[in-house]
């Protein structure tokens, strides 16, 4: 919402808080710091940001760019992606191995790999 007083910036991100919304507010002026803090996410300027903005927001761009907000986005979700298929790929192998070993144990009596070849 561009072009409103910090008021009514305010209450805006209270609304939608209050909605159960997730809000992102942008700023850099010491007038946008009651709603960069009120926001679930905080985001301020480095350059041209003021003190204040910066202290009460969450993430500061440093080179006062949007586009490395996509960018960083866009990297955590690649990250958050590649950690949800690591922990897949590890659950897999261990309930393999542990029916393996059940099975093995089970039907002759011998467990066919230790702890430490586990």
């Amino acid at each position: 919402m561009g072009r409103s007083s910090p008021n009514d910036k305010l209450l805006l991100v209270k609304a939608l808080r209050a909605r159960g919304h997730v809000v992102a507010v942008t700023g850099d002026g010491t007038n946008d710091a009651p709603a960069l803090h009120e926001a679930d996410i905080g985001l301020s300027m480095g350059i041209q940001g003021t003190e204040v903005a910066k202290e009460s927001s969450d993430i500061i761009i440093l080179d006062d760019n949007f586009a490395s907000v996509v960018r960083v986005v866009r990297w955590g979700r690649l990250v958050y992606a590649n950690i949800q298929k690591f922990i897949q790929f590890q659950l897999t192998v261990n309930v393999a191995a542990l029916i393996i070993n059940v099975v093995a144990a089970v039907s002759s009596g011998n467990v066919p790999l230790n702890a430490v070849q586990v």
